[in-house]
């Protein structure tokens, strides 16, 4: 045991500036667990920033002098932001009136699918139909009513904390505007020749940034529209439904499924099996699917080439760790993983 450890460090960890980035990720993780929630705003305007800044570069690429990509950088965000503050107490009421109608919808697709299976009884039996019935009751209003209730948490905490309209701007705008200043601050405790760090960062930085620039848009995209043909066709919480559907697309794999269910009730409950119904199901199967095959391979491509697999463990561990968030954090977390194991030096021991 003791040559097993001796050669992993011998192998892993043969200069300084590994136990550097070791001691930083430590400190980073310690901070993250006690006072992440203390910090929240700090982290969400690092995270705007950080997809703003590839807006200047953009404005810088056209010929755009640095002040006026901060000014048009700066703008959009402020638009983003005043836009997101409006819709907040309609997104709420929707949320509310939601959670309050959950049981009514939840007895009616069970009495709809009842009614189904029973007009078959040469396929189901009547057990088979029991069992369906209480698995639509238990299952259906308890993981959209936990879904709706964090959503709803966290709208109301956004809403009611003045702190994070106030400090959220002034933190996006000096992280854009003193981006260099800020880098030396957070790297003066970090050694002169540190190209581990600087080989980590720029891995990191192509493939996260790739992520997060590439999933923000299809999630606007994606929630704008659904929230449009909604409206259009006259859904019940269409502005509510169309978040719901942009924020699935940050869970790979199981975001769809997870949503098409309360999307299906809802569309039931409102219409029955009427022609609306299916012109409803209808646009969200149309909109899934060119999400799916046309603006995902669009806007990320080969951005974060993850296995299947990887990204399925990644859900599982990071959605049991930290629930609704580790589900939505899961990929960014393992493509920061793979990074650093890309990246990390690995010297080969005589044998």
């Amino acid at each position: 045991m003791v040559k097993f450890l001796k050669n992993f460090f011998d192998t892993y960890f043969f200069k300084e500036e590994q136990y550097a980035a070791l001691v930083l990720l430590l400190i980073a993780l310690v901070l993250i667990y006690f006072i992440g929630s203390l910090i929240t705003p700090f982290f969400i305007a690092l995270l705007i920033a950080y997809l703003l800044n590839g807006a200047m570069a953009f404005f810088g690429s056209k010929g755009a002098s640095k002040r006026t990509s901060l000014f048009l950088a700066f703008i959009i965000f402020t638009a983003f932001y005043v836009s997101m503050f409006l819709l907040l107490p309609l997104i709420t009421s929707q949320i509310g009136s939601l959670i309050n109608e959950l049981p009514a919808i939840a007895n009616y697709v069970e009495k709809l699918a009842q009614n189904l299976l029973k007009a078959y009884p040469e396929i189901f039996s009547q057990s088979q139909v029991d069992g369906l019935a209480g698995s639509i009751t238990s299952f259906f209003p308890t993981i959209a009513e936990q879904i709706l209730i964090q959503m709803n948490a966290g709208f109301s905490a956004m809403m009611n904390a003045l702190i994070y309209i106030i400090l959220i701007p002034f933190f996006v705008f000096f992280f854009l505007k003193d981006k260099n200043e800020m880098i030396e601050y957070a790297t003066y405790f970090l050694p002169k020749n540190s190209q581990l760090l600087s080989t980590l960062w720029s891995d990191l930085n192509i493939q996260l940034f790739g992520y997060i620039r590439g999933k923000a848009l299809e999630m606007i995209i994606v929630g704008f529209i659904t929230s449009l043909v909604f409206a259009f066709i006259g859904v019940n919480y269409s502005i509510l439904l169309g978040i719901m559907v942009g924020l699935s697309v940050l869970v790979p794999l199981f975001g769809a499924i997870i949503v098409t269910i309360p999307v299906v009730a809802i569309g039931l409950f409102q219409y029955g099996l009427e022609s609306t119904f299916f012109i409803f199901l209808a646009s969200y199967l149309i909109i899934q699917t060119l999400d799916g095959n046309f603006l995902f391979p669009l806007l990320l491509g080969r951005e974060v080439n993850l296995h299947p697999v990887l990204i399925i463990l990644a859900i599982l561990i990071f959605g049991g760790i930290w629930g609704f968030w580790g589900l939505l954090l899961a990929v960014p977390i393992a493509t920061f993983i793979r990074a650093i194991l890309r990246a990390w030096p690995k010297k080969e021991l005589a044998s």
